[in-house]
């Protein structure tokens, strides 16, 4: 453990009620407080990715480079769209695999600092905004030929909806690899606004073709508990 985390905590039930971090004895951060834990260098990546065993970004990642070899995309030729990008482990991972191009996308501007700050010529760019509201970052993305897709995360509850992965989709030309992560209590196809009925409305209308869906487990919660994701992995229409 880094010195300088040394003495993090995690706490959640029943000491408090939700997942929490102990920054020290005077100072309690929740989990999703994400513009307070990226403002410390390598904070999110102790908590989330070494302490709560968070492998959403490498799957999500190996995900969209199995989709791209399927599909003969050369990745070196590809630029590729990181929605919900945070401090940059998926457009890393993407970037070590080959991609020659990575453009991020984040509701937050803490997010974009702690991404240049962290992970310096990672992305050609990265802009602020919300697919929900996409006509800016369309302005923003106007000089990319964008031809691929990866998420980890991003969809899905108090995040970006349903309506939101439709807009970003519909930046990629036909024939895109995409993958993307979301939490499988959003994926009950019987909810007709979850992300369930929407992926079936997408594969309906031909605008995505699913090459795999796979259940993983993302992440511990604070006391330990697994919470499992659903990997998306498909082909543009």
């Amino acid at each position: 453990m880094p010195d300088e985390f040394a003495g993090v905590r995690l706490l959640g039930p029943p000491e408090t009620d939700g997942e929490y971090i102990a920054l020290s004895e005077h100072e309690l951060v929740h989990l999703h407080e994400y513009t307070r834990i990226y403002a410390v260098p390598g904070l999110y990546e102790h908590v989330v990715q070494d302490r709560l065993q968070c492998t959403s970004p490498q799957v999500a990642a190996a995900g969209f480079l199995r989709a791209a070899a399927r599909l003969g995309s050369d990745p070196d030729s590809l630029t590729v769209l990181d929605v919900g990008a945070g401090t940059g482990s998926v457009g890393e991972l993407v970037r070590r695999g080959g991609v020659a191009r990575v453009v991020g996308v984040d509701s937050l501007p803490a997010a974009r600092a702690a991404s240049l700050r962290d992970r310096p010529g990672v992305y050609a760019d990265y802009a602020v905004g919300d697919f929900l509201r996409p006509d800016t970052l369309r302005e923003a993305l106007r000089p990319y030929a964008l031809g691929g897709l990866v998420s980890a995360g991003a969809f899905g509850g108090t995040h970006a909806t349903p309506q939101a992965l439709d807009n970003a989709l519909a930046l990629l030309p036909p024939g895109a690899p995409v993958a993307f992560t979301i939490h499988e209590q959003w994926m009950d196809a019987t909810d007709p606004d979850g992300f369930g009925a929407a992926i079936e409305r997408l594969v309906a209308d031909g605008r995505l073709t699913v090459l795999e869906r796979t259940r993983f487990q993302h992440r511990v919660t604070t006391t330990g508990e697994p919470i499992f994701y659903q990997l998306l992995v498909g082909e543009t229409g």
